[in-house]
């Protein structure tokens, strides 16, 4: 259910979310706002509207979230929330996140993944920036191994294509013959006699 008058949402730290997901997150914020100025007293709007906005945060985080997402949807959640209700953020992780992270799991499965492991981070990264480089860059910069690795690499590739190619001329080949020998068996007799001559005669056909 969509809130109307959301708050705008800011951006940080570059990670991007589709339109939908950060209209989620406003519509959220929409909701704490009203379940604030409601009486702390349980009561059925009061409900509805913590179960509105926990839809819209599991909304928001998708069924998957990277660890760097669920950060930034905090962050835009609690910035939203606090800019408007002046609390403080400690005071928001300790009396509204953690309610919100207690319910995603129980709700909807959802918990926050784990931190990425910096070092793999630091090596995929630089990965990255080894395959944008041509092979001209890395020979000027003498990564001799780097560009031997990525020969090999080319050369397996090439190889499977031909494999490939192979098999599917087989397998197309099988199929003609098969048919040849069904519905034109004496021809399918000469062939087979004859192969050695037909092959002399390809043979010389590339010379």
């Amino acid at each position: 259910m969509k809130k109307e008058n959301q708050k705008a949402s800011k951006v940080i730290n570059a990670v991007e979310l589709s339109q939908a997901r950060v209209e989620y997150i406003d519509n959220a914020i929409g909701y704490q706002l009203d379940i604030n100025k409601m009486d702390t007293i349980y009561n059925k709007d009061r409900a509805s509207l913590k179960k509105l906005l926990l839809e819209n945060v599991c909304l928001a985080m998708g069924k998957e979230p990277t660890y760097k997402e669920w950060n930034y949807i905090h962050e835009l959640f609690r910035d939203g929330t606090c800019k408007e209700t002046g609390m403080d953020i400690v005071s928001f992780d300790k009396n509204i996140w953690s309610d919100i992270v207690y319910n995603l799991k129980e709700t909807y499965a959802l918990e926050k993944p784990k931190s990425p492991n910096v070092k793999s981070e630091q090596k995929s990264e630089q990965r990255a920036k080894i395959d944008a480089m041509t092979d001209a860059e890395l020979k000027s910069q003498g990564k001799i191994v780097e560009l031997a690795k990525r020969e090999e690499k080319r050369i397996k590739n090439a190889e499977k294509l031909v494999k490939e190619s192979n098999e599917k001329l087989i397998n197309e080949f099988k199929e003609v013959v098969k048919n040849i020998v069904k519905n034109e068996p004496a021809f399918a007799l000469w062939i087979n006699s004859n192969m050695n001559l037909i092959r002399e005669q390809f043979l010389d056909s590339q010379s």
